[in-house]
């Protein structure tokens, strides 16, 4: 390997495409705060109503559910990235095998939830469910788009890079991200046993686990526009508490490593998965 090949060594890489970068996931992590804000408007909204509606505070429940799928992706690379040779080195191949893993997972998912969750566009009584009206119905060009799609990119990347692949300069973003993500589908685990009691009588939002975890989750979302703001504007618009250098990249910096092997393990478990779920609607 020639002294100028790039490795995982070599200092993150920022340029145009990672400053738009940046400014698309604050853009999310806005969006999503104001969605889970929301969510207790709507839940309020259903409990004082003389006929309780969940409809609308289960559509945005659905949306920040899904909103993530795609775009934790963008949050590993709004830091910057490196171009790693899997050829180099074991630790090397086996952090592009991770990367090119979340990447078809991520892709793959993305347009496997548009199809399930479009029905919350739908309005009507279709709302009145977590779950898609009867059978989800993705037909021949969706499972082909979940092949196609991270195909694409995976193979566009590799052909830009001329064999390797740009990995995050720092996934701790992301792996934040993915906390609120697993929390907002716990809801509904916490929840499921109220269902029928909320859809008569408001009973179901009495439980005190769901709406603590919905505070949780809202102050994670939070956090996560405190910590966007300054990678998409610059470090003069960081608030909040933050290290000695200006940087809170080194509180608690452990606490990242469970989300992000989660998201690498189901990314890895994924891919055979979407694979053979698509192949098998084709």
């Amino acid at each position: 390997m020639s002294e100028d090949t790039p490795t995982l060594e070599n200092e993150a890489i920022t340029n145009t495409t990672t400053a738009i970068l940046a400014k698309i996931f604050f853009g999310f992590a806005v969006v999503y705060l104001l969605l889970i804000l929301s969510q207790f408007y709507w839940a309020g909204v259903g409990l004082l109503s003389a006929t309780p509606d969940t409809s609308n505070h289960t559509a945005t429940g659905n949306i920040i559910a899904t909103l993530p799928v795609g775009l934790i992706l963008v949050g590993l690379y709004v830091t910057g990235y490196k171009v790693a040779n899997p050829r180099s080195s074991l630790l090397t191949g086996g952090t592009v095998v991770a990367v090119i893993a979340i990447f078809w997972t991520e892709l793959a998912n993305f347009v496997y939830a548009l199809y399930i969750y479009k029905h919350i566009f739908g309005g009507g009584a279709q709302l009145s469910s977590l779950d898609p009206p009867g059978e989800v119905a993705i037909g021949t060009i969706g499972y082909v788009l979940m092949l196609v799609l991270p195909i694409a990119v995976i193979g566009f990347l590799l052909y830009k890079f001329k064999g390797s692949f740009p990995v995050p300069a720092d996934w701790r973003l992301a792996a934040f991200t993915m906390v609120p993500f697993i929390l907002s589908h716990v809801q509904y685990m916490l929840i499921w046993p109220f269902q029928e009691g909320f859809m008569g009588d408001a009973e179901g939002m009495s439980s005190a686990l769901h709406p603590i975890n919905g505070v949780i989750i809202m102050i994670l979302a939070i956090e996560l526009v405190r910590r966007t703001m300054p990678l998409a504007f610059g470090e003069r618009y960081r608030f909040g508490f933050s290290g000695g250098d200006g940087s809170s990249g080194k509180i608690a910096t452990y606490l990242y490593y469970l989300p992000m092997a989660m998201l690498i393990l189901m990314s890895i478990g994924g891919v055979p998965e979407t694979i053979s779920t698509a192949i098998a609607g084709l």
